[in-house]
């Protein structure tokens, strides 16, 4: 039996019974019924159990049913009912102030109606709820095995989870990050303790009671579900159903993360994966993409190129299978990432994205800059697992996917000859080194030994000097308040440095065109000695350029 006192009141004819005393006590649970008048009857009680009784055995000694009063309740009883009309008429008002202190229900039984009575009402409607609660856990697992046979019928697994289960929950990534959560408790009270245990764990706080459960495929924590009844407690015939609802939210989160749950999704895999690798023409794979309706017809388009930025001597293949799995999760679950529209495709061992972009102009460089935010993000909580991200310029068409994808692959290459080691790299910021590598090797050195002829007569001291002033004006953007700040020196000295340096390259910093002749010879002179400070200070020497990587 498993009735709270308070509904056991509302069930004919016991609901005949008043409530004399122990008011708070309402909710004790009700596990067991017991009959006796024995003296000792006490010793018998089990917790749990409410005890219907005459009082025969103490009818001439009020002070004997308080102790048997305090009896009860050490043993965690649920209650106690005593008929009045043959041996009592009353019961003592000490009896009843002691069970309010102690919150220990009394209950006035109705006189006209027998134990037997009583205990059958209450044992057919536990049945009853027994067996309706059997009826809603089939149901719910029913509906879980739907569920998990028809994926494309649910747009949102995590709510559909706490919609069949009829509770509110919260679904944490294995970082911990909260990836769902429709309950009304504060945040600091879910994350509590962290990081935990992949083990069950069920638990009563302030604001009630929750159970986690590890999502767990194949020894691999994919997160924690937290299910927080909407009332009462955590019941165990019912953590079977919360295990079981675990099972499927983790295989959905699976499908989540390969990103091919739909059949739209795998096509367009499949079209864009033969697309890039030139076996499908550009007319065919317009043609094909508009069948599918993607959702990247409309308005600009960017690429993002993720790829491994290390690969282990030996056992490559399971690296980039695991280093591919969890790159995907961490994007599918990043709060921004995870919601812009787009599509990705593996290829050459890489992962390729690519997200509806806004419109070119201001709004595409707050949106280049978001990306690069959040890329940044997803690199970093990678750890051992590093990547190397490399962005297009928007594109306006789906069929120009290929030549983004092409930037990207440029950006790579480029960094890595320039040794540019950060995470994320935009293609628009090498476009002037993209264009530039066409250029003859000879050429630039041409021109940047005819630019810096004067300079390279001096000391190598007053080289280096000069190319730092340089790099840093320009890298500031020709703002000298910035770069005085950037060099640890006084504006005035700044500017100074910058009209001495003019003066004796023949050149007027205040006008453009010297100053973009400044920054071309700073660009070829990275193309030509990818992360040296300076030139070789020797005019006329053989260069050897450096193999491209």
């Amino acid at each position: 039996m498993n009735l709270t006192v308070e509904e056991a009141l509302s069930i004919f004819p016991f609901s005949k019974a008043k409530l004399i005393a122990g008011e708070e006590g309402r909710a004790r649970t009700i596990r067991a019924i017991n009959t006796m008048d024995a003296p000792d009857v006490a010793n018998w009680i089990k917790p749990g159990e409410l005890l219907l009784t005459t009082a025969y055995a103490v009818k001439d000694a009020p002070d004997e049913l308080l102790e048997l009063l305090k009896k009860l309740h050490e043993r965690d009883a649920a209650g106690i009912g005593i008929k009045l009309g043959r041996y009592w008429s009353q019961i003592p008002q000490l009896v009843l102030d002691e069970a309010n202190r102690l919150q220990f229900p009394v209950l006035e039984l109705p006189y006209e109606f027998a134990f037997s009575e009583q205990m059958n009402a209450l044992f057919h409607a536990e049945y009853e709820k027994s067996t309706k609660k059997l009826h809603d856990a089939l149901e719910k697992q029913m509906r879980l095995v739907r569920f998990t046979l028809h994926t494309h019928d649910f747009s949102d697994p995590f709510q559909t989870i706490s919609d069949i289960l009829g509770h509110s929950i919260v679904v944490f990534s294995s970082k911990g990050q909260i990836l769902f959560n429709n309950s009304d408790w504060p945040e600091v009270q879910l994350t509590r303790q962290w990081p935990w245990t992949p083990v069950f764990h069920k638990e009563r706080t302030q604001h009630g009671w929750f159970c986690r459960i590890p999502l767990m495929k194949e020894q691999e924590c994919y997160g924690f579900l937290l299910v927080i009844p909407n009332e009462g407690g955590i019941h165990a015939d019912e953590e079977g159903l919360y295990h079981q609802a675990a099972e499927v939210l983790c295989y959905h989160m699976d499908l989540m993360q390969d990103g091919q749950h739909t059949v739209l999704s795998y096509q367009w895999s499949v079209i864009t994966e033969r697309y890039l690798k030139g076996s499908l023409s550009r007319e065919s794979f317009v043609e094909q993409a508009h069948a599918l309706g993607s959702q990247l017809l409309n308005g600009p388009s960017v690429c993002v190129l993720l790829v491994p930025a290390a690969l282990p001597e030996t056992e490559a293949a399971p690296y980039i299978a695991e280093w591919l799995r969890e790159l995907r999760r961490e994007i599918s679950y990043h709060p921004i990432l995870g919601t812009l529209p787009g599509h990705h495709v593996e290829i050459d061992d890489n992962l390729l994205y690519v997200f509806k972009a806004q419109e070119a102009g201001p709004g595409y460089e707050a949106f280049a800059g978001l990306l690069v935010t959040c890329f940044n993000e997803v690199v970093s909580s990678l750890g051992r697992k590093e990547a190397r991200c490399y962005i297009s310029k928007p594109k306006h068409d789906i069929s120009s996917i290929r030549e983004a994808y092409g930037e990207c692959l440029e950006a790579q290459r480029i960094s890595r000859y320039l040794e540019d080691d950060k995470p994320v790299i935009l293609f628009a910021n090498l476009e002037f080194s993209y264009l530039f590598s066409y250029i003859p090797e000879e050429a630039k050195l041409k021109y940047c030994r005819n630019l810096l002829q004067p300079l390279l007569q001096r000391d190598e001291e007053h080289i280096a000097d000069a190319f730092v002033t340089l790099e840093t004006f320009f890298a500031c953007e020709g703002q000298i308040n910035e770069a005085a700040k950037q060099l640890f020196i006084h504006r005035n000295t700044m500017q100074y440095r910058l009209e001495k340096l003019g003066e004796l390259l023949g050149l007027d910093l205040r006008k453009l065109s010297d100053v973009m002749k400044l920054k071309m010879m700073l660009m070829f002179k990275d193309l030509i000695f990818p992360k040296a400070s300076r030139l070789a200070p020797i005019p006329g020497k053989e260069h050897t350029p450096p193999r491209e990587k």
